[in-house]
């Protein structure tokens, strides 16, 4: 199957780039120590209503996601978990329509968009769960060109975008409906992360092709690609003054590029150890998650400089978010937990552990 990076532990499959600690170079002992840690539930069967059942006839009795809520997508058990956004309450799992969850993102209306990887089986049967705001049980699924789903991303009008990293394509789709709209195919290469800038211009993260492709509102194919600089890149994000940043896992590095400008970035390298994923706050500073080094570094966006560094607390890191009041959150897999920091602190507040087993993505409700 081509394009479709599948390793096989324990009979499941395994997104690579996204459980990140079974990838490549890294020891068996950290997928051995997690597996250890994780006891599978009665929901580790995906339960009738999921992605090929479409949504369960179940009676609904939670309340709406409060703002700041945090939602942690489970890869072993099949489920997400809420909690409330001090980390100190959990508010509810999610069983129906989720099939190894691999990808979390809340639109601006509340809707919580899930990218199911597939059956454990190997075969793809990928598919986007969409639930309404609160609700346990999908409003629809779309199915439609998803083939391995890694990131979500929203057009101004509402319309959704996936980056399918099994099918090598940008799939989009209308506000509020699951017809296929639009596939992007030429300048995609394994596409593991989406951003839109303010003039609505679509930037891929390409890791097959080492390389971003930028395409114009509108449009399918890409008048420009970042190259420069660009190494297995796995994260992107705007900064304030537009200034877009990439991830680069291989090169160990974040590029940083002017707007309209493609060449001669400049680089961050210090304390950037396998770059997995990007924060650009509304302070002006950068948090960036590692993976080798198991820290969150933060920069300031003036001047590149590093701030300060997040070691405690962080085991084998797969996602972060962070809320409007600035509170970090950090997903490890070894073991299974989620440390939860204060604005500015450098030591976990709490660490949530009730509910987690594998958590790879994380998203926090509007």
């Amino acid at each position: 199957m081509q394009h479709c990076r599948y390793e096989y532990f324990a009979g499941l499959p395994w997104p690579e780039s996204k459980l990140i600690f079974v990838k490549r170079s890294l020891l068996l002992a950290l997928v051995l120590t997690a597996l250890a840690a994780c006891s599978l539930r009665e929901s580790a069967v995906p339960v009738a209503g999921g992605p090929s059942g479409g949504a369960a006839a179940t009676v609904e009795r939670f309340a709406p996601a409060a703002a700041g809520d945090v939602y942690v997508a489970n890869w072993y058990d099949s489920t997400v978990t809420a909690y409330s956004s001090d980390g100190k309450s959990k508010l509810r799992t999610i069983v129906n329509g989720i099939s190894y969850p691999n990808a979390l993102a809340f639109d601006k209306r509340g809707n919580l968009f899930v990218g199911n990887y597939g059956a454990a089986s190997g075969s793809f049967s990928s598919t986007v769960s969409v639930f309404g705001p609160g609700k346990s049980s999908p409003a629809r699924t779309i199915v439609q060109g998803i083939y391995g789903p890694y990131a979500f991303a929203f057009e101004k009008s509402g319309k959704l975008f996936v980056a399918n990293y099994g099918g090598s394509t940008v799939t989009a789709y209308g506000n509020g409906s699951s017809k296929l709209l639009e596939t992007i195919v030429n300048g995609i290469d394994g596409p593991e992360a989406l951003v839109f800038d303010t003039a609505g211009n679509l930037y891929v993260a390409n890791w097959g092709s080492n390389s971003v492709a930028v395409y114009p509102p509108g449009k399918i194919n890409p008048p420009a690609k970042i190259r420069y600089g660009i190494g297995r890149p796995d994260a992107l994000v705007f900064d304030a003054a537009g200034r877009l940043y990439v991830a680069n896992r291989a090169k160990n590095s974040v590029t940083i590029y002017r707007p309209g400008h493609h060449v001669a970035p400049r680089t961050i390298t210090n304390a950037v150890r396998g770059p997995l994923a990007l924060i650009s706050t509304t302070a002006g500073q950068l948090y960036v998650l590692n993976l080798v080094n198991q820290t969150v570094s933060i920069y300031s966006e003036a001047t590149l400089g590093l701030v300060r560094v997040i070691s405690k607390g962080i085991a084998c890191p797969s996602a972060m978010a962070m809320n409007a009041s600035g509170m970090l959150y950090v997903a490890n897999t070894c073991p299974s937990s989620v440390a939860v920091y204060a604005p500015s602190g450098s030591k976990p507040l709490r660490t949530i552990t009730n509910g987690l087993n594998g958590p790879v993505a994380i998203a926090i409700a509007p």
